[in-house]
């Protein structure tokens, strides 16, 4: 089979979009981008459709002390983490411009359980009140050491972290959010999520040197132990065909965190940039078996089976595709391409068997 064309520009494209929020909360999951597939999410962000605020406060408990920078992910029941915010000074959280479907907000804060609460959004959301019990000891031995050491992360750069997020995701104020996190790093040089997050705002800005930098740094500081900037590195590098250098910076994310679709999808970025097919389908596979609603993901399966010549499954990766992005930012091609495969199965099926050896026919 001919190699169609283009669709290794989308996975490019797409991947180059895979830039992780670094969690502040205990590094339990990976975090998507809020700008990550722009035409594709069902989430934030959209001026084609109708679109809804939600707000609240963050409280604790016992005490009904509202909670100053705890985290607060909106995430889309079919279309994973939309945007990600903190609460203020006063315990207060917002996100614009949200879309009507139905999502989960789940909160997050060092030292307090985490908390979800399931939205179907189909109006303004105003004054909800979300409160976090605290676990049963601070000092629980068998907790999580992630927690202690972000309790020790001085307030002060913890809310010049908040306010760079929130310049970061929702005003896309990219050397502003720099300055912000640059004040984090001050008062807490070990803040290596402060300097992924650096990193992902140079990459906005198109400054990959910078970028490369700042990520490395925040690898170096978490002794390689922190997969989001391992992941935004490795993304980084394939987008500048360093596949050779992002590979092991992509498994490496993949042995720290195997549940992280951003670290197995970019792995199969960058084998397939080495043209290993074989070894890139597994990874796409992972990511799409952990995020089956993101339509982004069954676009690199494809270009893996346009590799492997899978034309049964390069239909399926296309049509699943369609069906959850039938307006979305590659439809159109892919539309194209689809028709291109269904027409030379349609072929290969008709094709007529080969004719008897006329020596064996009857005098």
């Amino acid at each position: 089979m001919r190699r169609g064309p283009g669709l290794l520009t989308f996975t490019t494209a797409l991947l180059a979009a895979f830039l992780l929020a670094a969690p502040l909360a205990a590094q339990r999951r990976s975090l998507p981008s809020p700008s990550s597939f722009p035409d594709d999410d069902i989430g934030i962000g959209s001026t084609r459709a109708r679109t809804f605020r939600v707000s609240g406060v963050v409280a604790d408990a016992e005490s009904q002390v509202r909670i100053n920078g705890a985290r607060v992910d909106l995430q889309a029941l079919a279309g994973g983490i939309q945007a990600s915010a903190f609460t203020s000074g006063n315990g207060d959280f917002q996100f614009n411009n949200v879309r009507p479907g139905s999502y989960e907000l789940v909160f997050a804060e060092p030292g307090y359980q985490d908390e979800r609460e399931h939205l179907e959004l189909d109006s303004n959301v105003f004054g909800m009140t979300i409160q976090l019990r605290r676990l049963a000891s601070s000092a629980n031995p068998g907790g999580p050491t992630v927690s202690v050491r972000e309790l020790a992360i001085p307030e002060k750069a913890r809310d010049a972290m908040g306010k760079g997020m929130g310049l970061l995701y929702q005003k896309s104020d990219y050397p502003g959010s720099i300055k912000q996190f640059q004040r984090a790093i001050q008062v807490y040089p070990k803040f290596y999520e402060a300097y992924a997050q650096m990193g992902l705002a140079y990459m906005r800005m198109k400054d990959g040197e910078q970028s490369e930098k700042a990520l490395r740094k925040s690898i170096d500081l978490s002794e390689e132990k922190f997969p989001d900037a391992l992941v935004m590195l490795a993304a980084l590098l394939s987008s500048t065909k360093r596949f050779a250098d992002a590979e092991p910076l992509a498994r490496k994310a993949v042995d720290l965190d195997a549940n992280s679709w951003h670290a197995q999808s970019e792995m199969a970025h960058a084998l397939l940039g080495l043209e290993r097919p074989d070894e890139a389908e597994k990874y796409a596979e992972a990511a799409v078996k952990l995020q089956p609603a993101n339509p982004a993901l069954h676009l690199i399966l494809a270009d893996v089976h346009m590799q492997l010549h899978n034309d049964p499954a390069l239909l399926d990766n296309f049509n699943n595709y369609l069906k959850l992005a039938p307006n979305g930012r590659f439809a159109s091609q892919v539309r194209e391409q689809r028709d291109q495969v269904q027409q030379r199965l349609q072929n290969t099926q008709a094709a007529p068997a080969a004719s008897p050896s006329t020596s064996n026919a009857n005098p």
